[in-house]
Protein backbone atom coordinates (compact mmCIF):
# COMPACT_ATOMS: atom_id res chain seq x y z
CA UNK A 1 0.00 0.00 0.00
CA UNK A 2 1.35 3.61 -1.03
CA UNK A 3 2.47 5.76 2.27
CA UNK A 4 2.97 9.32 2.30
CA UNK A 5 5.58 11.53 4.81
CA UNK A 6 4.38 13.08 8.16
CA UNK A 7 7.03 14.84 10.08
CA UNK A 8 6.47 11.76 12.34
CA UNK A 9 7.34 9.60 9.88
CA UNK A 10 5.53 7.57 7.28
CA UNK A 11 1.62 6.89 7.19
CA UNK A 12 -0.91 4.80 5.26
CA UNK A 13 -4.37 5.45 3.99
CA UNK A 14 -5.65 3.18 6.31
CA UNK A 15 -3.68 4.17 9.18
CA UNK A 16 -4.20 8.16 8.11
CA UNK A 17 -8.25 7.32 8.53
CA UNK A 18 -8.05 6.09 11.91
CA UNK A 19 -6.06 9.11 12.94
CA UNK A 20 -8.75 12.25 14.92
CA UNK A 21 -6.48 14.67 13.23
CA UNK A 22 -6.43 16.44 9.67
CA UNK A 23 -3.86 14.38 8.00
CA UNK A 24 -4.20 16.18 4.91
CA UNK A 25 -3.28 19.12 6.70
CA UNK A 26 -0.15 17.76 8.31
CA UNK A 27 0.86 16.19 4.90
CA UNK A 28 2.20 19.31 4.18
CA UNK A 29 4.57 19.66 7.06
CA UNK A 30 7.35 18.47 5.19
CA UNK A 31 7.06 20.34 2.65
CA UNK A 32 6.90 23.69 4.80
CA UNK A 33 9.88 22.25 6.97
CA UNK A 34 12.94 23.16 4.85
CA UNK A 35 11.81 26.67 3.76
CA UNK A 36 11.42 27.52 7.35
CA UNK A 37 14.57 25.80 8.63
CA UNK A 38 16.37 27.44 5.45
CA UNK A 39 15.15 30.78 6.83
CA UNK A 40 16.89 30.46 9.89
CA UNK A 41 20.16 29.09 8.06
CA UNK A 42 20.55 31.76 6.62
CA UNK A 43 20.16 34.04 9.84
CA UNK A 44 22.42 31.98 11.48
CA UNK A 45 25.57 34.82 11.49
CA UNK A 46 23.03 36.77 13.59
CA UNK A 47 22.84 33.99 16.09
CA UNK A 48 26.00 34.96 17.93
CA UNK A 49 25.30 38.93 18.19
CA UNK A 50 22.21 37.93 19.19
CA UNK A 51 23.76 35.89 22.36
CA UNK A 52 25.74 38.93 23.10
CA UNK A 53 23.05 41.27 22.90
CA UNK A 54 20.92 39.90 25.77
CA UNK A 55 24.17 38.14 27.40
CA UNK A 56 26.54 40.11 27.53
CA UNK A 57 29.52 38.50 26.24
CA UNK A 58 31.59 38.76 23.48
CA UNK A 59 30.29 37.15 20.73
CA UNK A 60 34.01 35.50 20.33
CA UNK A 61 33.06 32.87 23.31
CA UNK A 62 29.32 32.40 21.75
CA UNK A 63 29.49 28.97 19.88
CA UNK A 64 26.27 28.28 18.08
CA UNK A 65 25.88 25.38 17.32
CA UNK A 66 25.24 24.07 13.44
CA UNK A 67 22.46 22.90 11.84
CA UNK A 68 22.17 19.29 12.37
CA UNK A 69 22.44 19.53 15.76
CA UNK A 70 18.89 22.20 16.16
CA UNK A 71 16.04 20.11 17.82
CA UNK A 72 12.82 20.34 16.17
CA UNK A 73 9.52 19.83 18.82
CA UNK A 74 6.33 20.24 18.01
CA UNK A 75 5.77 24.19 17.72
CA UNK A 76 9.14 25.44 17.80
CA UNK A 77 13.05 24.65 16.56
CA UNK A 78 15.56 25.25 19.09
CA UNK A 79 19.09 26.27 18.13
CA UNK A 80 21.73 25.15 20.99
CA UNK A 81 24.23 27.39 21.78
CA UNK A 82 27.59 26.79 24.68
CA UNK A 83 28.75 30.68 25.85
CA UNK A 84 31.91 30.78 27.58
CA UNK A 85 32.09 33.76 30.56
CA UNK A 86 35.33 34.72 31.87
CA UNK A 87 35.36 34.18 35.23
CA UNK A 88 33.08 31.20 35.14
CA UNK A 89 34.58 27.85 35.76
CA UNK A 90 31.77 26.21 34.03
CA UNK A 91 30.59 27.10 30.44
CA UNK A 92 26.64 27.85 30.41
CA UNK A 93 24.47 26.10 27.98
CA UNK A 94 21.59 28.17 25.93
CA UNK A 95 19.19 27.78 23.42
CA UNK A 96 17.31 30.14 21.31
CA UNK A 97 14.29 28.98 20.61
CA UNK A 98 11.96 29.75 17.34
CA UNK A 99 8.37 29.60 16.50
CA UNK A 100 7.78 27.54 13.48
CA UNK A 101 5.17 29.77 11.29
CA UNK A 102 3.77 26.69 9.29
CA UNK A 103 2.61 24.89 13.39
CA UNK A 104 1.65 27.99 15.28
CA UNK A 105 -1.01 29.29 12.61
CA UNK A 106 1.10 32.26 11.60
CA UNK A 107 -0.59 31.70 8.01
CA UNK A 108 -4.05 31.88 9.02
CA UNK A 109 -3.88 33.88 11.68
CA UNK A 110 -0.89 36.51 11.83
CA UNK A 111 0.95 37.25 14.49
CA UNK A 112 0.26 34.05 16.64
CA UNK A 113 3.71 33.17 16.74
CA UNK A 114 4.85 36.57 18.43
CA UNK A 115 1.51 36.59 20.75
CA UNK A 116 2.74 32.74 21.32
CA UNK A 117 6.22 34.64 22.11
CA UNK A 118 4.58 37.52 24.78
CA UNK A 119 2.42 34.99 26.77
CA UNK A 120 5.43 32.35 27.52
CA UNK A 121 7.88 35.28 27.88
CA UNK A 122 5.57 36.89 30.71
CA UNK A 123 4.56 33.54 32.19
CA UNK A 124 8.59 32.78 32.82
CA UNK A 125 8.51 36.18 34.49
CA UNK A 126 5.51 36.25 36.48
CA UNK A 127 6.81 32.63 37.41
CA UNK A 128 10.41 33.64 38.62
CA UNK A 129 8.00 36.88 40.93
CA UNK A 130 5.45 35.04 41.88
CA UNK A 131 5.67 31.34 42.60
CA UNK A 132 9.77 30.86 42.59
CA UNK A 133 9.63 27.65 43.91
CA UNK A 134 8.37 26.59 41.04
CA UNK A 135 11.73 25.35 38.87
CA UNK A 136 11.27 26.33 35.50
CA UNK A 137 14.43 27.58 33.36
CA UNK A 138 15.82 31.07 33.42
CA UNK A 139 14.75 33.35 30.74
CA UNK A 140 17.85 35.96 29.34
CA UNK A 141 15.66 37.54 26.83
CA UNK A 142 12.90 37.68 24.11
CA UNK A 143 12.17 39.27 20.81
CA UNK A 144 9.84 39.58 17.93
CA UNK A 145 8.87 39.13 15.05
CA UNK A 146 7.79 42.76 14.24
CA UNK A 147 11.21 44.05 14.80
CA UNK A 148 9.95 45.60 18.82
CA UNK A 149 12.82 46.27 20.93
CA UNK A 150 13.51 43.01 22.83
CA UNK A 151 13.44 42.79 26.03
CA UNK A 152 16.27 41.43 28.15
CA UNK A 153 17.28 40.10 31.68
CA UNK A 154 20.72 40.66 32.94
CA UNK A 155 23.82 39.20 31.68
CA UNK A 156 25.67 35.71 32.64
CA UNK A 157 27.98 37.01 34.63
CA UNK A 158 25.52 38.27 37.47
CA UNK A 159 21.50 38.96 37.28
CA UNK A 160 20.90 42.81 37.12
CA UNK A 161 17.85 43.96 38.92
CA UNK A 162 16.14 46.92 36.59
CA UNK A 163 12.85 47.00 38.36
CA UNK A 164 13.02 50.61 39.96
CA UNK A 165 14.56 51.94 36.67
CA UNK A 166 11.31 52.77 34.72
CA UNK A 167 7.29 53.49 35.51
CA UNK A 168 4.42 50.88 34.49
CA UNK A 169 1.34 52.19 33.84
CA UNK A 170 -1.20 50.96 36.46
CA UNK A 171 -3.26 48.50 34.24
CA UNK A 172 -0.73 46.33 33.97
CA UNK A 173 -0.16 43.34 35.97
CA UNK A 174 3.01 44.48 37.29
CA UNK A 175 6.57 45.24 36.75
CA UNK A 176 8.99 43.03 35.74
CA UNK A 177 13.46 42.40 35.51
CA UNK A 178 13.00 42.85 32.04
CA UNK A 179 13.58 46.10 30.24
CA UNK A 180 13.76 47.04 26.60
CA UNK A 181 17.27 46.76 24.86
CA UNK A 182 17.94 48.23 21.37
CA UNK A 183 20.08 46.69 18.92
CA UNK A 184 20.42 47.71 15.06
CA UNK A 185 22.12 44.77 14.43
CA UNK A 186 19.40 42.72 14.93
CA UNK A 187 16.90 44.93 13.40
CA UNK A 188 17.37 42.60 9.72
CA UNK A 189 16.92 39.38 12.01
CA UNK A 190 12.68 39.97 11.36
CA UNK A 191 12.31 36.34 13.61
CA UNK A 192 10.33 35.85 17.08
CA UNK A 193 12.49 33.87 19.96
CA UNK A 194 13.14 33.25 23.25
CA UNK A 195 17.04 33.14 25.15
CA UNK A 196 16.20 30.54 27.22
CA UNK A 197 18.92 28.39 29.92
CA UNK A 198 19.68 24.73 28.94
CA UNK A 199 18.97 21.57 31.27
CA UNK A 200 21.93 19.61 31.15
CA UNK A 201 21.82 15.71 31.22
CA UNK A 202 24.06 16.30 34.39
CA UNK A 203 20.72 18.16 35.76
CA UNK A 204 18.49 15.79 34.91
CA UNK A 205 16.45 14.09 31.75
CA UNK A 206 13.14 14.36 30.29
CA UNK A 207 10.37 12.29 32.58
CA UNK A 208 9.36 10.47 29.17
CA UNK A 209 12.82 8.90 28.69
CA UNK A 210 12.50 7.02 31.72
CA UNK A 211 8.55 6.62 32.12
CA UNK A 212 8.17 3.33 30.10
CA UNK A 213 10.60 1.54 32.41
CA UNK A 214 9.69 2.83 36.12
CA UNK A 215 5.96 4.20 35.70
CA UNK A 216 4.94 1.17 38.15
CA UNK A 217 8.29 2.38 40.52
CA UNK A 218 5.91 3.27 43.70
CA UNK A 219 8.75 5.23 45.24
CA UNK A 220 9.50 7.07 42.00
CA UNK A 221 6.18 7.92 41.71
CA UNK A 222 5.64 9.08 45.19
CA UNK A 223 8.67 11.31 44.54
CA UNK A 224 6.93 12.71 40.95
CA UNK A 225 3.50 12.97 42.39
CA UNK A 226 4.77 14.81 45.68
CA UNK A 227 6.93 17.39 43.71
CA UNK A 228 3.96 17.56 41.17
CA UNK A 229 1.90 18.55 43.86
CA UNK A 230 3.80 21.38 45.78
CA UNK A 231 4.01 23.04 42.09
CA UNK A 232 0.31 23.21 42.10
CA UNK A 233 -0.21 24.40 45.82
CA UNK A 234 2.56 27.12 44.93
CA UNK A 235 0.25 28.16 41.51
CA UNK A 236 -3.05 27.54 43.81
CA UNK A 237 -1.69 30.34 46.30
CA UNK A 238 -1.74 33.09 44.17
CA UNK A 239 -5.55 33.99 43.34
CA UNK A 240 -5.98 36.16 39.36
CA UNK A 241 -8.63 38.04 38.47
CA UNK A 242 -9.65 36.43 35.14
CA UNK A 243 -9.08 33.36 32.91
CA UNK A 244 -6.64 34.17 30.48
CA UNK A 245 -2.92 34.34 29.98
CA UNK A 246 -0.63 37.03 30.89
CA UNK A 247 1.24 38.78 28.14
CA UNK A 248 4.57 40.68 27.75
CA UNK A 249 4.97 44.10 26.86
CA UNK A 250 7.30 46.50 24.63
CA UNK A 251 8.65 48.14 27.89
CA UNK A 252 8.75 45.00 29.80
CA UNK A 253 5.33 45.08 31.81
CA UNK A 254 2.86 41.81 32.40
CA UNK A 255 -0.54 41.90 31.70
CA UNK A 256 -3.51 39.43 32.12
CA UNK A 257 -5.51 40.41 28.68
CA UNK A 258 -4.48 38.05 26.22
CA UNK A 259 -6.66 35.16 25.60
CA UNK A 260 -6.13 31.76 27.11
CA UNK A 261 -3.47 30.66 24.46
CA UNK A 262 -3.61 26.84 24.57
CA UNK A 263 -2.13 23.99 22.02
CA UNK A 264 -5.91 23.55 21.09
CA UNK A 265 -6.51 27.22 20.16
CA UNK A 266 -3.03 27.30 18.30
CA UNK A 267 -3.73 23.85 16.28
CA UNK A 268 -7.17 24.52 15.33
CA UNK A 269 -6.25 28.18 14.10
CA UNK A 270 -3.25 26.17 12.17
CA UNK A 271 -5.55 24.45 10.43
CA UNK A 272 -8.17 27.05 9.60
CA UNK A 273 -11.24 25.94 11.77
CA UNK A 274 -13.13 29.17 12.94
CA UNK A 275 -12.31 29.97 15.91
CA UNK A 276 -14.47 33.08 17.46
CA UNK A 277 -11.51 33.78 20.36
CA UNK A 278 -9.88 37.55 19.41
CA UNK A 279 -6.48 37.67 20.94
CA UNK A 280 -7.20 40.19 23.92
CA UNK A 281 -10.05 37.86 24.92
CA UNK A 282 -10.80 37.07 28.92
CA UNK A 283 -13.47 36.16 30.94
CA UNK A 284 -14.07 36.35 34.59
CA UNK A 285 -16.98 33.62 35.03
CA UNK A 286 -15.82 29.82 34.41
CA UNK A 287 -19.50 29.06 32.81
CA UNK A 288 -18.50 31.83 29.49
CA UNK A 289 -15.35 30.54 29.27
CA UNK A 290 -16.92 26.64 29.45
CA UNK A 291 -19.12 28.18 26.91
CA UNK A 292 -16.31 29.42 24.19
CA UNK A 293 -14.29 26.07 24.81
CA UNK A 294 -17.94 23.77 23.45
CA UNK A 295 -18.15 26.44 20.51
CA UNK A 296 -14.88 25.34 20.10
CA UNK A 297 -15.35 21.41 19.72
CA UNK A 298 -18.54 22.75 17.38
CA UNK A 299 -16.35 24.74 14.94
CA UNK A 300 -14.31 21.37 14.99
CA UNK A 301 -17.12 19.20 14.75
CA UNK A 302 -18.29 20.80 11.34
CA UNK A 303 -15.38 22.16 9.86
CA UNK A 304 -12.38 19.36 10.21
CA UNK A 305 -13.02 16.64 7.50
CA UNK A 306 -12.47 13.26 9.34
CA UNK A 307 -14.07 14.40 13.14
CA UNK A 308 -17.08 12.03 12.50
CA UNK A 309 -16.24 8.60 11.03
CA UNK A 310 -19.69 7.69 10.31
CA UNK A 311 -23.05 8.68 11.22
CA UNK A 312 -23.28 6.90 14.15
CA UNK A 313 -20.06 8.35 15.13
CA UNK A 314 -21.76 11.83 14.45
CA UNK A 315 -24.70 11.29 16.60
CA UNK A 316 -22.30 10.30 19.57
CA UNK A 317 -20.17 13.04 19.04
CA UNK A 318 -23.14 15.58 19.02
CA UNK A 319 -24.54 13.80 21.70
CA UNK A 320 -21.49 14.14 23.96
CA UNK A 321 -21.62 17.62 23.02
CA UNK A 322 -25.18 18.43 24.09
CA UNK A 323 -24.71 16.54 26.99
CA UNK A 324 -21.88 18.90 27.89
CA UNK A 325 -23.22 21.63 27.06
CA UNK A 326 -26.41 21.27 29.57
CA UNK A 327 -24.21 19.75 32.37
CA UNK A 328 -21.04 20.69 32.80
CA UNK A 329 -21.98 24.29 33.38
CA UNK A 330 -24.01 23.03 36.57
CA UNK A 331 -20.77 21.27 37.84
CA UNK A 332 -19.05 23.81 38.63
CA UNK A 333 -19.41 25.96 41.85
CA UNK A 334 -21.58 28.79 42.11
CA UNK A 335 -18.94 30.15 44.90
CA UNK A 336 -16.10 29.67 42.23
CA UNK A 337 -17.63 30.59 39.24
CA UNK A 338 -16.30 34.09 39.67
CA UNK A 339 -13.29 33.05 40.70
CA UNK A 340 -10.57 33.12 42.46
CA UNK A 341 -8.61 31.80 39.22
CA UNK A 342 -4.99 30.12 39.20
CA UNK A 343 -1.81 29.74 37.03
CA UNK A 344 -2.82 26.41 35.55
CA UNK A 345 0.10 24.43 32.97
CA UNK A 346 -1.99 23.57 30.40
CA UNK A 347 0.40 21.27 28.65
CA UNK A 348 1.85 19.26 31.10
CA UNK A 349 3.35 16.12 29.33
CA UNK A 350 5.80 14.26 30.67
CA UNK A 351 8.35 15.76 27.81
CA UNK A 352 8.12 19.04 29.33
CA UNK A 353 8.79 17.66 33.27
CA UNK A 354 12.92 17.23 33.55
CA UNK A 355 13.62 14.98 36.76
CA UNK A 356 16.57 13.70 38.53
CA UNK A 357 17.27 9.70 38.98
CA UNK A 358 15.18 9.73 41.87
CA UNK A 359 12.07 11.09 39.62
CA UNK A 360 12.03 14.90 41.50
CA UNK A 361 10.74 17.18 39.61
CA UNK A 362 13.82 19.97 39.05
CA UNK A 363 12.69 21.82 35.86
CA UNK A 364 9.22 22.36 34.33
CA UNK A 365 9.78 23.41 30.36
CA UNK A 366 7.77 24.76 27.48
CA UNK A 367 5.76 27.49 29.25
CA UNK A 368 4.10 28.62 26.10
CA UNK A 369 0.63 27.29 26.97
CA UNK A 370 -0.03 28.47 30.57
CA UNK A 371 -3.14 30.16 31.16
CA UNK A 372 -5.13 31.12 34.07
CA UNK A 373 -7.98 29.05 34.44
CA UNK A 374 -10.58 28.31 36.95
CA UNK A 375 -9.64 26.63 40.01
CA UNK A 376 -11.43 23.71 39.59
CA UNK A 377 -9.99 22.99 36.49
CA UNK A 378 -6.59 22.13 38.86
CA UNK A 379 -6.27 18.42 37.93
CA UNK A 380 -3.65 15.82 37.94
CA UNK A 381 -2.13 14.82 34.52
CA UNK A 382 -3.87 11.66 32.91
CA UNK A 383 -0.83 9.82 32.31
CA UNK A 384 -0.21 9.70 36.16
CA UNK A 385 -2.17 6.07 35.47
CA UNK A 386 0.00 5.17 32.56
CA UNK A 387 -2.18 4.90 30.20
CA UNK A 388 -3.06 6.72 26.63
CA UNK A 389 -4.89 9.29 26.24
CA UNK A 390 -8.05 6.80 24.56
CA UNK A 391 -7.95 4.35 27.27
CA UNK A 392 -8.92 6.68 30.32
CA UNK A 393 -12.02 6.52 32.08
CA UNK A 394 -13.07 7.66 35.33
CA UNK A 395 -13.36 4.17 36.52
CA UNK A 396 -9.72 3.36 35.49
CA UNK A 397 -8.18 6.79 36.70
CA UNK A 398 -9.92 7.04 40.34
CA UNK A 399 -7.29 5.36 42.20
CA UNK A 400 -4.46 7.23 40.68
CA UNK A 401 -6.64 10.32 40.85
CA UNK A 402 -7.03 9.59 44.68
CA UNK A 403 -3.73 8.26 45.37
CA UNK A 404 -2.59 12.24 44.08
CA UNK A 405 -5.04 13.70 45.88
CA UNK A 406 -3.88 12.43 49.39
CA UNK A 407 -0.29 13.35 48.66
CA UNK A 408 -1.53 16.58 48.03
CA UNK A 409 -3.22 16.96 51.68
CA UNK A 410 -0.30 15.18 52.83
CA UNK A 411 2.10 18.43 51.45
CA UNK A 412 -1.08 20.70 52.10
CA UNK A 413 -0.80 19.95 56.01
CA UNK A 414 2.86 21.46 55.65
CA UNK A 415 2.28 24.62 54.70
CA UNK A 416 2.26 27.63 57.02
CA UNK A 417 0.12 29.64 55.33
CA UNK A 418 -3.16 28.07 54.35
CA UNK A 419 -6.16 29.11 52.07
CA UNK A 420 -9.46 28.96 53.53
CA UNK A 421 -10.35 25.43 51.31
CA UNK A 422 -7.75 23.02 50.90
CA UNK A 423 -6.76 22.74 46.77
CA UNK A 424 -6.95 18.76 47.91
CA UNK A 425 -10.93 19.19 48.70
CA UNK A 426 -12.04 21.49 45.99
CA UNK A 427 -9.97 18.32 43.78
CA UNK A 428 -12.05 15.62 45.72
CA UNK A 429 -15.31 17.30 45.22
CA UNK A 430 -14.59 18.04 41.71
CA UNK A 431 -14.10 14.02 41.22
CA UNK A 432 -17.13 13.23 43.19
CA UNK A 433 -19.09 14.95 41.50
CA UNK A 434 -17.79 13.90 37.81
CA UNK A 435 -16.93 17.50 36.82
CA UNK A 436 -13.03 15.92 36.73
CA UNK A 437 -13.13 12.61 34.53
CA UNK A 438 -15.29 15.20 31.62
CA UNK A 439 -12.41 17.61 31.93
CA UNK A 440 -9.75 15.33 31.51
CA UNK A 441 -12.24 13.59 28.44
CA UNK A 442 -12.78 17.14 26.64
CA UNK A 443 -8.69 18.02 27.17
CA UNK A 444 -7.45 14.46 25.56
CA UNK A 445 -9.56 15.04 22.41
Amino acid sequence: MATRKLLSGPITLCEAKEKGFNVVHQLEYPQLNEPSFGALRAKLTLFAPLLHHHLYVDPANCNVSPPENWRHGSFNVCVPARVDVPGLTQPRFIMVRFPLPYRVGEATRPGNADEKLRCEAATYAWLQEHCPSVPIPHLYGVGFSTGQQPPTHGGLAGYMDFSDTFGCCSACHGSTHYIPHRSSNLSSLKLGYLVIETITECEGSMLSSSWDENHEDDRLQSNLQRSLARILLSLAAVPLPRIGAFRLDDVGCIHLDNRPLSTEVIMQENEGLPLRVPRYTTYTRADDFVLAQLDAFDNRLLHQPNTVTSEIDGRFEIAGLAGARAIFPQMLRSDLRSGPFVCSLTDLHRSNIIVDNDWNIVRIIDLEFTCSWPLEFQQPPYWLGGQSADEVDHDSFGSFYDRFVQILEEEEELLTTRPAEKLSSIMRRAWRVGHSGLLLRFKIQ
